[in-house]
């Protein structure tokens, strides 16, 4: 019984609130009707305006809002849109054709404002939910920052500029009085490049001063010394080995 009564309540609730959104809608289409009385296509326009944006505002809060703005934007739609919807209900309601409250000559004027303001609200507001997506928010974000910088480098250049001009203009005015000589056949003097001067480092060591023996690897010197100097001392120390022999001296004395 418990089940049957919830899914009853259930079905009732969504009855009783088709049935207010269909009154609400009634009301003001009524109303549109009194201010577009020859225009069927105005007043459908005129229920999306109010009715309708009420609802779209409302979805749009709950799943198509993924930023604060959003958020924001589709709450400021909802009331809008609701409020407007209220205030097109009351004109209905006053103009009627009922004979308990007098109606003022404002209440018309001020249906035809809301009409007005309603719909520039709408706009408005749409284009600022598009606005405030993340990833739209984002580019808009490093836009303005790469704009900024751009416009920065500008004002840096041209203050460059500024300080520049004089040694910038005598370099294109050498360069045209130049060209202006060549094309009259008149000899130009050579220019001589006025560099400056390199400052000298006192304070480093000198270069290290390479011998014709340290150029030489040590391989190849002792190849060398070993084919010229060997040689050399093997020559001085024969004929002492011949003045040392004995048996030598000895049958020299003989003869």
């Amino acid at each position: 019984m418990i089940k049957v009564l919830g899914k009853a309540a259930g079905i009732l609730f969504a009855a009783f609130g088709n049935a207010i959104l269909g009154l609400l809608m009634s009301l003001t289409f009524g109303a549109l009707g009194k201010l577009f009385p020859d225009n069927f296509t105005n007043q459908i326009w005129g229920l999306v305006l109010f009715d309708i944006a009420a609802m779209i505002w409302a979805l749009a809060f709950v799943y198509k809002s993924e930023s604060t703005g959003q958020y924001a934007v589709a709450a400021i739609g909802f009331v809008a849109a609701f409020v407007g919807t209220l205030g097109m209900v009351a004109v209905e309601v006053l103009l009627s054709g009922q004979e308990y409250v007098e109606v003022q000559s404002w209440v018309g004027q001020w249906m035809v404002y809301g009409f007005i303001i309603v719909t520039a609200i709408h706009a408005a507001l749409l284009y600022a939910h598009h606005a405030t997506a993340p990833d739209i928010h984002q580019k808009i974000n490093v836009g303005v920052a790469r704009g900024e910088i751009v416009t920065t480098a500008i004002t840096q250049a041209t203050h460059r500029l500024e300080v520049e001009k004089e040694s910038l203009a005598r370099s294109i005015h050498d360069d045209i009085v130049a060209q202006v000589k060549r094309d009259l056949g008149i000899p130009t003097s050579n220019h001589v490049l006025d560099l400056p001067a390199l400052p000298v480092d006192n304070s480093a060591p000198p270069y290290p001063v390479t011998f014709a023996k340290d150029a030489i690897s040590p391989l190849s010197w002792e190849w060398l010394r070993s084919k010229v100097w060997k040689p050399k001392q093997a020559a001085t120390e024969k004929p002492e080995a011949v003045t040392s022999d004995p048996s030598s001296q000895a049958s020299g004395d003989h003869s």
